[in-house]
């Protein structure tokens, strides 16, 4: 897999959530496979992955993919990961509901959300700000981490897969 580099992009890095700390959560918790997009929210985690992760990393083009792909490896009796941005959760709402729902696949779907500090709020006054609220309407277990010190709720939602019959998700606010 390759991230897409843009030029003149910088990376969100955040001082709240270590990336490598990130990592290490998702391995610890079984995850085996993580789904993703070369996406430039999570740039740096998906750099951290890519250098040395036992995780194996499935790049797809769609988010809605993404579902239907870890659907496919919870079938397989693995346990996989989506990871997208708020705006590829939105996305990807008709695979949620006409594929994981329906199917019954429970696995875990990683929401990164850039902060939600004025200063970024305003340059994007949609970013992220429903992400929680569309979870609960469509009834999917969610927990938010907002610091290193929440990552311990991967292992949690992780746990709450195991058996269930839907998606838990996490939303990771950078």
């Amino acid at each position: 897999m390759r991230v897409i580099d843009i030029p003149g992009h910088v990376p969100e890095v955040s001082d709240k959530i270590s990336s490598e700390a990130v990592r290490q959560a998702l391995e610890e918790s079984g995850i085996e496979y993580l789904v993703t997009l070369p996406e430039s929210p999570y740039e740096q985690l998906l750099r951290d992955l890519l250098q040395g992760s036992r995780m194996k990393v499935v790049q797809v083009a769609r988010e809605s993919q993404g579902m239907a792909v870890c659907c496919g490896i919870t079938y397989g009796g693995k346990r996989s990961a989506l990871l997208c941005s708020y705006k590829g959760l939105y996305n990807s709402i008709d695979s949620l509901l006409g594929v994981a729902l329906r199917t019954q696949s429970s696995f875990l779907v990683l929401v990164s959300e850039a902060g939600v500090s004025p200063e970024r709020a305003a340059l994007d006054p949609e970013r992220g700000r429903h992400s929680v609220a569309l979870l609960q309407a469509l009834k999917i277990p969610y927990y938010e981490v907002w610091t290193t010190d929440d990552l311990n709720l991967i292992r949690k939602a992780m746990a709450e897969t195991e058996g269930n019959t839907q998606p838990v998700a996490l939303v990771l606010r950078w």
